[in-house]
């Protein structure tokens, strides 16, 4: 799965000058980058962003309100986080109970922004840490790295639970009912029943969703892969190439049996 990475700065031209370097290495291939932003926290609850996500377009300031509208459009996880780092997305920690993230990951990027900090929040596919550290060391001095795993069937399973223990106490209840009280409680517990079945069937919706979003980001990762490596045929070294095409391939494998158990997740077939 890809890594949720969270590095601060206190100096524009270091976190300006990282952004690069981390862009560099998704062009090398050493790592691919999926999506990030960049911010910087301000006075009275107001945010720059980097505009359009970009290292050459200046700043653009948001509100924290507008700033958790803008970080609405990010799926998945990075929106998450970059809520739980600038606290502007209302719910973000009953969020998290969807992802498998580190209790300590979730400590530091819960704590709101100093003013004055600027930092990278982006979701990437490394096959080591090694990459971007080396090619952030001397620029910051923390990188706050997580799994980004999805954890659904643990999320239902909670979501599910508290209805099910309303359940097992109105039972008990209707043993020592009276006539006249049995009519309610069993009134009670179909009703009960039923929000249960709703709640798994939204769950499910859900977790299809989600399961098909993935599905197709990794698709088309594979797709990207491929094609740097048809492009690395006409490469000047060919030594370098070569190292080059075989990390490629495994990242290439890694990728289609990530969507194969994708596909027997939704129960699919294999093959579209």
């Amino acid at each position: 799965m890809a890594n949720i990475i969270v590095v601060p700065f206190q100096d524009e031209e270091k976190a300006i000058k990282a952004l690069h370097k981390i862009k560099e290495l998704d062009a090398y291939g050493d790592i691919t980058l999926y999506e990030h932003m960049m911010i910087r926290k301000k006075e009275n609850n107001k945010y720059d962003v980097l505009n359009d996500q970009t290292d050459g377009e200046g700043w653009r300031t948001f509100t924290g309100l507008a700033l958790g509208g803008l970080i609405g459009a990010f799926a998945g996880p990075l929106g998450l986080i970059i809520g739980l780092y600038t606290g502007t997305v209302a719910g973000a920690i009953w969020d998290v109970s969807r992802y498998d993230f580190e209790d300590d990951f979730i400590k530091k990027v819960s704590n709101k922004m100093h003013v004055g900090t600027i930092a990278i929040v982006a979701e990437i596919a490394e096959d080591s840490s090694v990459f971007v550290d080396d090619a952030l060391k001397g620029l910051s001095s923390e990188i706050i790295r997580s799994e980004a795993g999805l954890e659904f069937d643990d999320y239902v399973d909670d979501q599910i639970e508290d209805l099910e223990e309303d359940i097992e106490d109105e039972r008990e209840k209707l043993k020592k009912a009276t006539a006249e009280e049995k009519a309610k409680i069993k009134a009670k517990i179909a009703s009960l029943k039923a929000k249960r079945k709703a709640k798994i069937a939204e769950l499910e919706a859900k977790r299809k969703s989600a399961l098909k979003e993935i599905k197709n980001e990794t698709k088309a990762r594979i797709n990207k892969l491929e094609t740097r490596l048809e492009g690395y045929k006409d490469a000047i070294s060919e030594s370098y190439s070569k190292a080059r095409k075989n990390r490629l391939k495994k990242r290439i494998k890694r990728e289609e049996e990530k969507l194969y158990q994708l596909h027997n997740a939704l129960g699919e077939d294999s093959v579209d």
